[in-house]
């Protein structure tokens, strides 16, 4: 009979919402522009993806490539680990990381091929 009391005590004010009120509003923190964290992240995260899930792509999946290169990742795990190693030095080592994202290519530091137009 305990039990039940203290079960539907618990159904009945667990389901209220609490409502904050007084001098206990929540402070608003404004954000830098400029802070460069995002980037960083991002870096440690793909680098760290390379490393544990590389021959499969998945540092490519994370920085918005087609699943074709993870596929052809999986299919060759990764370039016998030659990608990887090649992507992992350009993730830590370049400056900006905006020519590797949403890159489809599968050599993702190479330059695109320029189209030839017939004269």
């Amino acid at each position: 009979m305990y039990l039940r009391r203290s079960i539907l005590f618990i159904l009945l004010f667990a389901s209220l919402r609490v409502m904050g009120g007084g001098p206990f509003e929540p402070l608003s923190v404004p954000e830098l522009p400029n802070a460069g964290s995002g980037t960083e992240n991002e870096r440690l995260v793909s680098s760290g993806l390379a490393l544990l899930l590389g021959p499969f792509g998945a540092h490519r999946i994370y920085l918005g490539t087609t699943p074709k290169v993870a596929i052809i990742y999986g299919v060759t795990f990764g370039g016998f680990g030659i990608l990887v190693l090649l992507d992992l030095g350009h993730l830590v080592f370049s400056k900006d990381l905006k020519s590797y994202r949403n890159n489809d290519r599968v050599l993702m530091w190479g330059k695109p091929k320029e189209p030839i137009t017939p004269q």
